[in-house]
């Protein structure tokens, strides 16, 4: 005895089948609902078909952009800018530790502050030393770096960037700093591949620091 295609209920013999049991099915409801349920798988499955298309393109976009951005020079600064001052940051802190000291503001002095990577040269003035561990100090962001632009001079009240590296490792290595500072003057061209590179250093060099700190 067959079963309905639908339900499963056995449909029973007859002399004369009618049309929904010579389909398979026990009755004309169990034939419509079946065809309905049919209609409803197909939508479900162009559904399915349509939303994996969709998610493709999007990664295949994905995966385009990425590229694209890899390649962007202002895209790739605003990734290392984020890392090496980041791992500046920890390095400077690893520096006073290892000798004892509080770590203080290259500018002004102070302690216990809202910690930064601070630049000798701007990157505005001179952007070949903007990734440059000679270029840059601890230094409180708010107050020096944002505030006074890098307090370089300093003011009534603070030593300025220039005085603190003299004070910080004395007159000759201060000087000498200094002086590589001002003389580093040429142009440097980019390099996305090497800038990648670059972050991996500093990334593992980052994890190293705060192993210690």
């Amino acid at each position: 005895m067959r079963k309905c295609r639908y339900c499963r209920v056995e449909i029973p013999k007859a002399k004369e089948s009618t049309g929904y049991q010579k389909a398979g099915y026990c009755n004309v409801e169990c034939m419509a609902d079946y065809g309905h349920a049919k209609a409803l798988d197909k939508i479900e499955k162009a559904k399915r078909v349509e939303l994996r298309q969709v998610q493709a393109k999007k990664s295949a976009t994905r995966k385009d952009k990425r590229e694209f951005n890899r390649k962007d020079t202002a895209w790739q600064h605003k990734q290392c800018k984020t890392v090496f001052n980041r791992m500046r940051v920890l390095e400077e802190r690893l520096w006073f530790k290892k000798r004892d000291l509080e770590p203080e503001c290259i500018s002004c002095g102070k302690k216990n502050m809202d910690w930064c990577c601070g630049h000798f040269k701007t990157v505005g003035a001179q952007s070949n030393l903007r990734y440059d561990r000679m270029n840059t100090y601890l230094q409180c962001n708010r107050y020096c770096n944002l505030g006074l632009s890098g307090n370089i001079a300093g003011n009534k009240t603070t030593r300025g960037y220039r005085a603190g590296l003299l004070e910080r490792f004395g007159h000759d290595v201060g000087r000498r700093v200094i002086d590589y500072c001002e003389s580093h003057t040429e142009a440097y061209k980019w390099d996305w591949l090497e800038m990648e590179e670059w972050r991996k250093t500093w990334s593992a060099r980052i994890r190293e620091i705060e192993k210690l700190l």
